[in-house]
């Protein structure tokens, strides 16, 4: 049976660096020269300073120019500590920067914090004993963890990081286009409901046409109403295949009946034109799509698709009328303390600083529960270059009745999964096979990546 090549440089990486930290007086808990003791209020960290001056070292991908101002506010409200950046990568890939951090951590850099791009990178670091687990310092400090975030973190009963920004998923909609065809802004709304509007917002013929939504080629445009389940959400689920599942069927059927009815952009033209969903839904081209919060900031304009039109969010739909909206997959960058941290205390401190009022201090998309929504929209407003077109009303709504499902990591070769699936998925909405075939033949395929990682 093939090995996991992943795992394998894994172990090696792991090995390579527990054997460069062999001299190292890390403990669990607070370093010996920790002079930090108080607990901090929740979203606060402790402000008394350290018995003695202690430096934190902090690897990111963001460049230092983005992350050094925030860092310079940490240290002056906390004599004693001083940050030291480590840039994974210049230009902000957080690929790139992955690849860094390995290679830091082999060679035994001495590392404090590191963030991590998502919930797969964070998991697969925690599963090979680099991060320290948190869960003793969550306790010193005397807060619930899902009273302060909006995703659990918690892998396998332990945390071993702190979400840091969040992402998930909505729907853009042209408000424009919507008061012309004297439809509200959705707040409750099933599927049914998304292709009854993707019908009423289908307009004109030829070039000029207006399609009611666009869903683009990514894996989860086909699996829609599967990533807005609270639980069994992935296409693998617990080393189990989700293909032959209700949720599977809904979404391509629903996906399949959108473009059969002429109400979405037709996938054979989104894959021979190259379509984007940016220009797609900015060109007015579509008056629909789901998309994730990184879309936010784009929806007052931006050099490439200046706003020509008031940009409205919808929640997630539900799969049927009564079920809760907004439910959706959520996932964002980590930040954990490795193992060999010789301050874990102070660096705890920190992840649990930046995570909540640093956030906030950067106007991002948090997972902190008590970031001030209407500040960050004003934010956001402030930095567009068309603010008037960025609907405020329905976009509070949509932060704030998110509900975000609890953290399911994905296998770390969620990449051949996907791949195969669509390959697969996409023969039925081109009409080249039928739905009962699709499944079946995707269910085997995706059941040969699992057994060849096990």
């Amino acid at each position: 049976m093939k090995k996991n090549v992943f795992a394998l440089v894994w172990i090696i990486v792991l090995l390579v660096a527990l054997a460069g930290c062999g001299n190292s007086n890390n403990t669990n808990g607070a370093s010996p020269t920790s002079g930090s003791t108080a607990a901090p209020e929740a979203g606060e960290s402790a402000a008394a300073p350290s018995a003695e001056p202690v430096t934190i070292k902090v690897a990111n991908w963001s460049p230092a120019a983005d992350m050094e101002p925030i860092l310079r506010a940490y240290e002056d409200s906390h004599p004693g500590i001083t940050l030291e950046y480590v840039e994974l990568a210049d230009n902000g890939d957080s690929v790139a920067g992955m690849k860094k951090l390995d290679l830091l951590v082999a060679s035994g850099e001495n590392l404090d914090v590191v963030f991590m791009p998502g919930a797969t990178d964070y998991s697969q670091r925690a599963g090979l004993g680099l991060l320290a687990p948190l869960n003793d310092l969550i306790s010193k400090e005397g807060i619930t963890l899902t009273d302060e975030y909006t995703v659990d973190p918690s892998v396998d009963g332990k945390v071993y990081a702190l979400p840091d920004t969040l992402e998930n998923y909505f729907v853009l909609l042209n408000k424009d286009k919507l008061d012309a065809a004297g439809l509200a802004v959705p707040t409750e709304w099933s599927w049914d409901d998304y292709l009854d509007y993707a019908a009423k917002l289908t307009s004109g013929t030829g070039p000029s046409k207006t399609f009611g939504t666009y869903f683009h080629t990514w894996a989860m445009y086909w699996e829609l109403a599967v990533i807005n389940q609270e639980k069994d959400n992935n296409l693998v689920n617990n080393g189990v295949v989700n293909i032959d599942s209700a949720g599977i069927r809904q979404s391509l059927e629903l996906r399949s009946k959108a473009e059969a009815s002429g109400v979405a952009v037709p996938y054979a033209d989104t894959i021979s034109q190259k379509l984007a969903y940016r220009s797609e839904f900015f060109t007015g081209h579509a008056a629909m799509i789901v998309t994730g919060n990184w879309m936010i900031g784009e929806a007052g304009g931006s050099e490439e698709f200046p706003a020509t039109f008031t940009t409205a969010f919808a929640p997630m739909p539900s799969n049927s009328a009564g079920q809760p909206a907004g439910v959706s997959i959520a996932n964002g960058n980590y930040v954990g303390i490795l193992e060999k941290s010789g301050h874990q205390q102070e660096a705890y401190d920190f992840i649990r600083w930046y995570s909540t009022e640093g956030e906030q201090m950067q106007n991002v998309y948090s997972a902190w529960k008590k970031q001030d929504v209407d500040k960050f929209i004003a934010g956001v407003k402030s930095g567009a270059m068309s603010p008037d077109k960025i609907d405020e009303a329905s976009l509070a709504y949509v932060i704030k009745n998110a509900k975000p499902a609890p953290l399911s990591v994905p296998p770390t070769y969620q990449g051949e999964l996907e791949t195969a699936f669509t390959k697969e998925t996409e023969l039925y909405i081109l009409k080249q096979q039928d739905l009962e075939t699709t499944i079946k033949k995707a269910q085997a395929e995706l059941q040969k990546i699992v057994d060849a990682n096990k």
